[in-house]
């Protein structure tokens, strides 16, 4: 028996496995990549939701009135709606964060972007508190912001209740003569 033979038949089987085995880690990889893209994705999700659910009409009218009349604010009103931003900029950090390590899809980055942008940052008071607390966040995230939060001073402030009516009277309008073609 040839030894030489032999450990050049195990060289190839053991190289043969080696290849195997980093095609199975690659798809195992890519796999996970993706099942973590998914979680991240629901848990902002869930997170914005919390945010969300966690704010009451109160503390909407608390950030509509820092924007129109914050000298009639009490004391303590100003602060929750300073500590309110505040948890709002840390989530927004938090989905910069996600989209920087690569768990966020970058469409879906931009359009939370552009939801900051054209929604958030509209309110004034809102970029004020931006200034304010800017420096409690990460650098880089800041940095990105700021040319997305001094877009959101250009835009034109809309009505979205007026919008909201006016395409709710076309789509009942056309719901109506959908049905009278029936």
């Amino acid at each position: 028996m040839n030894w030489e033979a032999v450990g050049a038949v195990g060289e190839v089987l053991g190289a043969i496995a080696v290849v195997l085995t980093l095609i199975y880690l690659a798809a195992q990889i890519r796999q996970n990549t993706s099942s973590t893209r998914a979680s991240t994705y629901s848990d902002t999700t869930d997170g914005w939701h919390t945010y969300m659910q966690s704010q009451s009409v109160k503390d909407i009218e608390l950030l509509i009135s820092l924007a129109t009349k914050p000298s009639e604010l009490p004391i303590a009103e100003f602060y929750r709606g300073y500590y309110l931003c505040r948890v709002m900029f840390r989530r927004m950090e938090h989905d910069y964060f996600q989209f920087k390590v690569g768990t966020f899809e970058p469409g879906t980055w931009n359009a939370y972007v552009r939801s900051f942008r054209e929604d958030t940052f509209r309110n004034p008071a809102v970029r004020v508190m931006w200034k304010l607390q800017s420096n409690y966040l990460d650098p880089k995230f800041c940095e990105y912001m700021q040319a997305h939060i001094e877009a959101a001073a250009t835009l034109n402030q809309p009505n979205v209740r007026a919008e909201f009516e006016r395409l709710l009277a076309d789509e009942l309008h056309q719901t109506d003569t959908r049905n009278d073609d029936t």
